[in-house]
């Protein structure tokens, strides 16, 4: 029996494959949320998880600054959990956000008031549509920059502050 000489394509995909279960570990957290905030379905994020870690695998080594590693998942995140959704709707299976998640939300020491404020503030961003509640949330909840907020949502800048405008306004309302 031979043995097989380790070659330079091996070597390679050692050190991807090792780079990629780095940023899986490091990531995989920030990928659920992500995508969890787009699909709004707590079964359909593992999904996408594993299809933005195999876009990873592909991708990964067209990366050249590894602290645009971040940005670069979000993107990925956000056009994956896009894709998945739509497949969902093409198929004809009914889209629902999970059950109230209002009653998941702890009571705190502000009582009964303070709840039913932060329910109605929860029910006012999932009302919103998901091309002003992923900019809103990625802006004002992430902290992201409005140009790489624009990037992960596929949009121009201009098009990030109207859609974080209108969603505020929107949310002020509620």
């Amino acid at each position: 029996m031979r043995s097989r000489v380790a070659t330079p394509a091996d070597a390679a995909l050692t050190i991807k494959t090792l780079a990629v279960a780095t940023a899986f570990r490091k990531y995989s957290r920030y990928v659920a949320a992500t995508a969890y905030r787009v699909l709004r379905n707590r079964d359909d994020v593992d999904d996408v998880v594993q299809e933005v870690f195999l876009d990873a695998v592909v991708g990964l080594d067209r990366l050249r600054d590894e602290a645009a590693l971040r940005a670069w998942l979000t993107v990925v995140t956000i056009r994956n959990a896009a894709t998945h959704r739509r497949r969902l709707r093409a198929a004809s299976v009914p889209f629902e956000f999970d059950e109230d998640s209002s009653s998941e939300l702890p009571l705190t020491d502000g009582g009964h008031e303070r709840h039913l404020l932060l329910a109605t503030a929860v029910a006012a961003i999932q009302a919103l549509p998901e091309k002003l509640r992923l900019p809103w949330i990625l802006h004002c909840l992430e902290g992201m920059a409005l140009p790489a907020v624009a990037h992960a949502c596929g949009c121009s800048v201009a098009t990030v502050k109207r859609r974080v405008a209108v969603a505020r306004a929107h949310i002020a309302r509620a």
